[in-house]
């Protein structure tokens, strides 16, 4: 019986010591790359594709242990095959005269609609079809998700998230609800649900020369005035049409917003400036579009809003309240990012819309991640995305650039090259 046992066992052994090697791999661009598995050509077979993206299969003879990838126009990838978790592995090849790498790729919940970075290595991703938001450590992968109660974490729409270092909080929105739910900066632990009296709540924005939260309100066209020390809304502004991004005279005194969208589902909206003294309106500009997403650079002066209708950044001085330059991007840019010199700004592009199903289905083109130079106000790359990158933050060292893939539900992990660093 022992032996017999042995003999069972040896066998076992040497059909898993000669079994093929298997690789399921994710790569965008696949089409024409070429693979040499420790310096020997390999053909793996294609098992499903999206545009340009490739799920292939590999079944080799041998363990190899390096996997070598090479395509016409893109720099030549290599990987250490016994370092790949589960034998799967998701690789974007990068255009040789990128200055940019896909390092990490990380699945989420559903539809991460925003991400942004908590410190350098973590990010938070909330979820416009999950029941909270992701916890994601970029270097390690370890993730976790928190959650309110129940009774919000059901209804889902999870929207923005903001980083308040000086209260060590968290501050996330959710639509359905109109709420903005309260976590700790290190912990992660839940601590409280601010309510608003506005409806369908988005974007938030932080005032810091006055210490006040101002989240946009969509249904209710208005924007709801938050303090932080108290936790309660203070008041609400009244806008002529749907708000979202939103942005601050360095004393803190005026409001600008991005105006997406009227009653009517019209995008015929202008940038508008209020005075946070009595809310009155005391500038409209630019060309009439969907407003998106303002980001400000207090140095310069200068501010940028993205418009999804029209497919630009608008860049205004904020000196003297005048448009000074449009800059065409690719379809539908939404977040907006500068780094931490003001030197680049990031433009996460959705890409064309579904023309049969709309913008919740998967369209005929990936989106972008668009790079603009802010000295000559000219894009300077455009980088291949996913299905609809939505969300999109810098680190904190500038380093790191995080985009959001809302319909792919995953984010990617960019990096400036190292030798760029130096």
């Amino acid at each position: 019986m022992k032996k017999n046992l042995l003999i069972f066992c040896f066998f076992v052994y040497a059909i898993s010591a000669f079994a093929d090697f298997v690789l399921d791999l994710n790569l965008q661009p696949y089409k024409n790359a070429e693979f040499f598995a420790d310096g020997h050509k390999v053909e793996p077979k294609l098992i499903s594709s999206d545009k340009t993206l490739g799920f292939l299969k590999f079944n080799l003879k041998d363990t190899p242990a390096s996997l070598v990838i090479k395509k016409e126009g893109f720099r030549t990838h290599t990987f250490d095959l016994t370092l790949i978790q589960n034998k799967k592995a998701f690789v974007v090849l990068s255009p040789e005269d990128s200055k940019y790498d896909v390092v990490k790729v990380f699945p989420t919940g559903k539809k991460p609609k925003s991400v942004t970075f908590v410190n350098n290595n973590t990010v938070a991703a909330a979820l416009l079809d999950g029941s909270g938001i992701d916890i994601i450590n970029i270097e390690t992968g370890n993730t976790k998700r928190i959650s309110p109660p129940k009774e919000y974490a059901e209804k889902f729409g999870f929207v923005e998230s903001l980083v308040l270092k000086h209260k060590n909080e968290l501050w996330v929105s959710q639509m359905p609800t109109a709420s903005i739910h309260v976590f700790d900066l290190t912990s992660f632990e839940y601590k409280r649900t601010i309510k608003t009296s506005g409806t369908w709540s988005k974007v938030m924005a932080y005032n810091a020369a006055i210490d006040r939260v101002y989240l946009s309100n969509w249904t209710s066209q208005d924007i709801s005035i938050i303090d932080p020390s108290t936790y309660k809304e203070e008041k609400k502004i009244k806008t002529k049409a749907v708000p979202r991004g939103m942005a601050f005279s360095q004393d803190g005194k005026f409001i600008y917003c991005a105006q997406f969208e009227d009653s009517a589902g019209n995008s015929q909206c202008k940038l508008i400036k209020k005075s946070l003294a009595d809310y009155k309106t005391v500038y409209e500009g630019g060309v009439k579009g969907a407003k998106r997403h303002i980001v400000t650079d207090y140095e310069r002066k200068l501010i940028y809003v993205s418009d999804m209708k029209n497919d630009i950044v608008e860049v205004y001085s904020t000196d003297k309240d005048e448009l000074v330059a449009t800059i065409k991007v690719f379809f539908n840019p939404n977040t907006i990012q500068l780094s931490p010199d003001k030197k680049i700004l990031y433009v996460s592009c959705r890409g064309p819309n579904n023309p049969d199903k709309g913008y919740l289905y998967k369209g005929y083109v990936f989106g972008r991640l668009d790079i603009i130079d802010t000295k000559t106000l000219t894009r300077i790359e455009s980088i291949e995305a996913g299905n609809q990158p939505t969300g999109l933050d810098v680190s904190p060292d500038g380093e790191k650039i995080v985009l959001s893939d809302f319909l792919d539900n995953r984010i990617k992990v960019y990096e400036l090259r190292s030798s760029l660093l130096e």
